[in-house]
């Protein structure tokens, strides 16, 4: 019964509903509309429909009755979406007008307002019917109409718009413009704000604010309320809201807001939302493409900007494609690689998460990186642009990357080539078989290496060669045609060519057949045999391809046996012993280790018949033929036994006493030098005990021959040991008219300073160090200096001009420095059970193979800075051919030698000479010697040994590739911190941390200027914020009396330029407030100059020697300061007056003392503190000017001081015509007259016009003397110029009151501007 009775109920509601539905007809049929199922008719034209219901809808219940009639039709979603279709033709199926029945009913003005709200209220009832989008028809509706009562709109939809689904509000927001008039827009506009908060409708909402008619105020509460918004966005609502802030804000503003808020770098993690990217950067690119305007104003915060995102770089790519002159935006990506915000880290960064943006610019990535890799061809930035574009870049890509690098190696200029060079091997090692493809067109290469250095063709031959392992047996074949052909040519440089290609085809034919090799090695013997020179250089060439592990096995056994019988059958020997002869044998320091010694003789290299003979083939092929065989060994056995006597047989020389003094000094212990180098070379890999003590004896015997090279001259007929130069150094092939020395003069001209202890006027002399100490006048260093005698330290300085005639020491080698422990570790271990007793190096000897490896680092570890001048390469080509990474895993090998060598010369208590004695019994003479000199107060070659190493570990932090090498990082820090005792474990930072504490307990152990110096600049490199142990360092070194060396008196510029580097870290890393830290600087510069004996003198080391360097960094810190205030308005004011009050004093040193370095400094820092005061201190004092009035007049009277002595500095530089000085003056003065027009307007302003008055300033020297030394004729021709200067000045100042005409009595307090 219950159903029936429901089934009775719905089935008179639905006969109500269609009575009402029949009724609404019949009440719309008089008017002309037809109500049909599918689409409503009309007979009529729309104005007459709306007419007849507007009269019939007058009476109140005719128009209630109505409205409940067309509620009910339109509660059937079927009929609302029909009553919203345009109407159509009676007896017709197409419409004839664009309006439907709820839009004539909208025009009817007695119910638009409540159709208005119903239609809104439907919204979210109707939202989920997806037959239709009722939401897109409803705003259809309202869309231009100009009967609505658009209040009742905007607050419906206030309250409609929560409940609604996402899509039903975004048709309904986008519709807002084209609904509301415009002055309903900004009502409109505050309704979308308190929407804006839905992420989801963000993107819509800017679409909508954007066609809205705003005013400015309205515009920049909607800026804000976007740039609060802007940290929150998803990736697809950056598009718009990119296009909104640079269509509607002013430009500086909305691309800081882009820049400040919006993080690409997080938006696009684990390659979601790159669709959203790509779609950003193209809106970008429309917007920049047309708007100059934007273009300008973008480029101008990048390049005024402190540091880069990697959206900025994607903005720079953009601008480069946009922009009329890339020039422009090029000199801005130039500006920042030299700051060094445009790094390596940067498109790193990138490529890791935005490499599909990236591609979107390649060619401009190319065409950037070819400009970059021309103007800073020894930055690592353009290679790796290249290997980036090549890595993810598409095939078209990679070919043009391949082709300008084929341009910059065939471009003919010495640096463009090595860049070029290096960037296509980085290519190779990372691309693995990628690059191999182009191997047809990197055979273009060929051509070019006629115009190559030696050094740049062995890269690109053996480059070549790797890539045609791949398969491409073309590019071996054209390298033999070559290398034949260069072979049997005539010149030097291109027979040196043809060797390095036979070396570079010894490699690849190994692969292939060990009998192609042999032949092939036969024959370049046989074309080599009368070159000397040549024949040197392949056994070099050689033995480089062998140890690099390029040669198969078995052909390094065909290469050991052949030249290790022509070794030994060249050079080896067994003689008997002659008493009636001059030449004895020398082994180390003593002859006691014999060698098979009988009644025949014994075993023995007798170098001095190569010496005495004219002809030097065999000095020139000993050590080259020692290297080939030993390094071949090495690789076959990693073991020297089969050819150990060499190390320890004996040397048939002069004694080293005699050596010296006879008529082929030099090049006997030239010969000498290099035999002992290459033995050291080859048997560094022993691990025998007895062997490492016959090691340890030739490197004591190397670093006391490399002492004698002080008493030896250099003369012509020295022999070569480079000898992958282009031409011939130091023999006939030299120039007509040109010796051996002027040879060497140019191939190393970083050595100018070692060869001045050579006198031109008396060939074959050499002047002493006593007479230099006697020529050179003494000048002040700048401390309280304690001249001690002159002990010489250095080993390898004084071998430095002889650099291209002795061997290189390999950089294998250094790991002979680890002998001190492992010498200890097998004493302790095994002390009872082992025969021979290590030996290990003593301080002399560590420091000569320190300071060998710390000119390597010089060499090889180029600093971030891309300013770095280049290291002459003549004797490093081993080092050349390493890798930076490669260089520096050598260092850390031994860095835990390093450390230990510290720490044993960290306070070493002082031993009796008994305990001396024991603990000497079973060592060297050389090591009595170094006790002897351990007890001294001052060891020298302990403060060498810690300046040394700190100065190598500064190289190896400052390189350019510690910081993007995390590995090589974290390992160094690791092993500095293990010698701590703490844990290795942990992020970077806290090994850094214990990194940074091991390297400063060293502090009270650096005894010299010059070992402090360096453990500063090592710690500050590793210190990633400010660190106030570092600033109490440097503080208590400034207080400190200095018994400087002798080399730091000789070169007081090292010693100055410490000083200044103290001054700079002190105030980089205090804590303290950095305007009492410049009041106490300035306070004691006021000691030194003004000789003010009120004053204690606090720091020793500021003397009128170190005065130009401490003033240029104190007035340096000054203009920064004064820019801090930007940052701290809170201190504005405080800071101003202490910037002005240090300021005025500083420039008053100019006229106490006449010297230039300080004219020249106040000159560049005076023009740059008054820009910084105009463009920050005047903007502070305006305001002030009502309230604060004397504090203002204080602060510009102080610094009128300062602007009339410059005006002062400036007529000085003119008179004395230095054209660097005067070339300053020009900016100078500008800053100063618009100080003066500032001033004026500032006061003018606040009606301040008497406080100040304008009058001419006459041209004064420094000391204020008026120059009066101007002609009559020459003032008149010159009118113009006097007045050309503006200067503030106080009136109560007497110098200037006789000058100047006030056309009223001023009072005390009134300004002055001389004018």
């Amino acid at each position: 019964m219950k159903r029936k009775k429901n089934n009775v109920s719905i089935s008179s509601s639905n006969k109500k509903t269609k009575s009402r539905d029949s009724e609404l007809a019949q009440f719309l049929s008089p008017v002309g509309i037809s109500l049909r199922q599918d689409r409503h008719c009309s007979s009529s034209d729309i104005d007459t429909i709306v007419r007849e219901l507007s009269v019939k809808l007058l009476d109140t219940q005719a128009r209630d009755n109505f409205f409940i009639m067309l509620q009910d039709y339109i509660d059937e979603v079927e009929n609302l979406k029909v009553a919203m279709l345009p109407l159509v033709k009676e007896d017709s199926t197409t419409h004839f007008n664009s309006d439907s029945l709820i839009k004539i009913l909208l025009r009817v003005p007695s119910i638009s307002e409540q159709l208005t709200e119903l239609l809104l209220e439907k919204l979210p009832l109707v939202a989920e019917d997806r037959t239709c989008n009722i939401a897109a028809l409803t705003v259809s509706q309202l869309r231009w109409m100009n009967s609505l009562s658009y209040d009742v709109i905007i607050t419906k939809l206030n309250e409609v718009l929560p409940v609604c689904p996402l899509p039903v509000q975004k048709e309904m927001i986008s519709g807002l413009p084209e609904i509301l008039p415009d002055e309903k827009h900004e009502e409109a506009c505050e309704l979308l704000l308190d929407h804006i908060s839905t992420l989801d409708l963000v993107p819509c909402i800017l679409e909508t604010l954007s066609e809205l008619s705003l005013s400015h105020k309205m515009l920049d509460k909607v800026h804000e309320a976007v740039e609060v918004q802007l940290c929150a966005l998803s990736a697809d609502s950056v598009p718009a809201a990119l296009r909104f802030l640079l269509s509607t804000a002013p430009p500086d503003k909305a691309v800081s807001s882009i820049r400040q808020h919006i993080d690409f770098q997080s938006l696009c993690k684990s390659g979601e939302g790159m669709e959203a990217e790509e779609l950003s950067m193209e809106c970008l690119e429309q917007v920049l493409r047309f708007h100059n305007k934007i273009q300008k104003c973008w480029l101008s915060l990048l390049h005024s900007s402190s540091s880069l995102s990697v959206f900025d770089l994607l903005v720079y790519l953009i601008l480069y494609r946009v922009n009329n002159k890339p020039k422009t935006v090029l000199s801005s990506i130039r500006f920042h690689l030299k700051e060094g915000t445009f790094n390596a880290s940067l498109v790193q960064d990138l490529y890791r998460n935005h490499a599909k943006t990236a591609a979107l610019f390649n060619s401009e990535q190319l065409k950037i990186a070819h400009s970059l890799l021309l103007s800073f061809p020894e930055h690592s930035l353009p290679s790796l642009l290249y290997l980036s574009v090549f890595t993810h870049g598409d095939l078209h890509a990679q070919q043009e990357v391949v082709g300008s690098l084929i341009s910059h190696i065939g471009s003919g200029q010495s640096k463009e080539v090595d860049s070029g060079i290096r960037t296509l091997g980085l290519i190779k090692d990372s691309t693995d078989k990628s690059v191999d493809r182009f191997s047809s067109l990197l055979n273009g290469l060929l051509d070019y290496l006629n115009t190559l250095s030696i050094p740049q063709a062995r890269e690109v031959l053996y480059l070549l060669v790797r890539i045609s392992s791949a398969g491409s047996c073309r590019t071996v074949d054209d390298i033999h045609i070559i290398t034949r052909k260069y072979l049997s040519h005539s010149s030097t440089k291109l027979r040196k060519l043809g060797i390095i290609g036979s070396c570079s085809l010894v490699q690849a034919l190994s692969v292939e057949s060990t009998d192609k090799a042999k032949t092939f090695i036969s024959k370049v013997q046989e074309s080599l045999s009368r070159a000397p020179e040549l024949e040197a250089l392949f056994y070099d060439e050689l033995a480089s391809c062998v140890g690099n592990g390029c040669v198969d096995r078995e052909t390094v056994q065909l290469i050991y046996d052949t030249y290790v019988d022509k070794f030994q059958s060249d050079f080896v020997s067994r003689e008997p012993v002659d008493s009636t002869s001059q030449v004895c044998d020398i082994l180390c320091l003593e002859g006691a280790d014999t060698l098979e010694n009988d009644e025949t003789g014994h075993i023995s290299i007798n170098l001095w018949n190569c010496v005495e003979a004219e002809n030097p083939t065999q000095l020139m092929v000993l050590c080259p033929l020692l290297r080939l065989v030993g390094t071949s060994l090495a690789i076959l056995e990693n073991s020297m036994e089969d050819i150990d006597s060499i190390l320890g047989c004996y040397i048939r020389a002069l004694p080293l006493d005699d050596i010296v003094t006879c008529e082929r000094s030099t090049v006997g212990l030239l010969a000498l030098i290099n035999l002992v180098i290459e033995q050291i070379n080859v048997f560094h890999v022993e691990r025998r005990p007895s062997m490492r003590n016959k090691l340890v004896k030739r490197i004591k015997l190397l670093q006391e021959l490399l002492g004698l090279l002080r008493k030896v001259p250099v003369v012509d007929d020295m022999v070569p040991m480079v000898f992958d130069l282009a031409e011939d150094l130091g023999t006939s092939k030299s120039k007509k008219g040109q010796s051996s020395k002027s040879t060497l003069n140019d191939s190393a001209a970083d050595v100018s300073k070692d060869m001045s202890l050579f006198d031109p006027t008396k060939t074959g002399t050499m002047k002493t160090s006593t007479q230099l100490d006697k020529s050179e006048n003494d000048v002040e260093a700048g401390a309280v200096a304690v001249t001690k005698p002159k002990k010489h330290v250095s080993s390898w300085s004084s071998g430095v001009k002889f650099r291209g005639f002795i061997r290189e020491l390999d950089i294998r080698t250094m790991a002979i420095l680890n002998l001190s422990i492992e010498s200890t570790l097998q004493s302790n271990e095994s002390s009872a059970q082992s025969e021979v007793e290590p030996m290990t190096l003593g301080l002399p000897e560590t420091c000569m193979m320190l300071e060998d490896l710390l000119s390597k680092c010089k060499f090889k570890l180029k600093p971030a800075s891309v300013f770095s001048k280049p290291e002459n390469s003549l004797g490093f080509s081993r080092v050349a051919s390493l890798s930076e990474t490669k260089f520096t895993q050598q260092i850390l090998s031994i860095l835990p030698a390093l450390c230990q060598t510290m720490e044993d010369n960290v306070s070493q208590p002082k031993e009796t000479s008994s305990d001396s004695q024991e603990t000497s019994q079973n060592q060297s003479a050389m090591n009595s010697t170094l006790e002897e000199i351990a007890m001294l107060e001052d060891n020298p070659f302990g403060v060498k040994t810690f300046e040394l190493v700190f100065s190598i570990l500064e190289l190896v932090f400052s390189w350019s590739g510690f910081a993007t090498n995390s590995q090589i990082s974290t390992e160094c820090f690791s092993i500095l911190a293990s010698r701590t005792q703490n844990q290795t474990q942990g992020p970077l930072s806290v090994r850094r941390k214990h990194a940074l504490h091991y390297l400063l307990n060293f502090e009270k152990s650096c005894q010299s200027f010059s070992s402090t110096i360096n453990l500063l600049k090592c710690c500050s490199v590793i210190s990633d914020s400010k660190d106030q142990r570092i600033s109490d360092i440097c503080k208590s070194c400034l207080q400190r009396e200095w018994d400087i060396t002798e080399d730091e008196k000789e070169n007081k510029v090292r010693f100055n330029e410490g000083v200044g580097y103290l001054v700079r870290t002190f105030l980089s890393h205090s804590s303290e407030n950095q305007g009492d830290l410049l009041d106490l600087l300035v306070e004691q510069l006021d000691v030194v100059v003004k000789k003010d004996e009120d004053v204690e003198k606090i720091f020793p080391t500021f003397t009128r020697a170190t005065l130009p360097t401490i003033y240029k960094i104190v007035l340096t810190k000054l203009v920064e300061y004064q820019k801090s205030i930007s940052s701290d308005k809170e201190n504005g004011l405080d800071i101003l007056t202490n910037c002005v009050g240090n300021f005025a004093n500083l420039i008053t040193y100019i006229k106490i003392i006449e010297s230039r370095p300080l004219l020249r400094s106040a000159l560049l820092y005076g023009q740059k503190f008054l820009e910084s005061f105009l463009a920050i201190g005047l903007p502070l004092l305006s305001p002030m000017i009502s309230d604060n009035y004397v504090e203002v007049q204080s602060i510009l009277k102080k610094i009128q001081t300062s602007t009339r002595q410059l005006h002062h500095a400036t007529t000085h530089s003119k008179s004395l015509k230095d054209i660097a000085l005067t070339a300053r003056v020009p900016l100078l003065k500008k800053f100063l007259e618009a100080f003066l027009l500032k001033v004026k307007a500032i006061f003018a302003h606040h009606g301040c016009t008497d406080a100040f008055w304008v009058g001419n300033l006459k041209q004064r020297n420094l000391k204020g003397e008026e120059i009066v030394s101007q002609q009559v004729e020459e003032e008149e021709e010159e009118e113009g110029d006097v007045d050309d200067l503006s200067e503030l000045s106080i009136d109560t100042d007497d110098e200037d009151n006789n000058s100047r005409a006030a056309p009223d009595d001023e009072n005390s307090d009134s300004m002055s501007i001389g004018y």
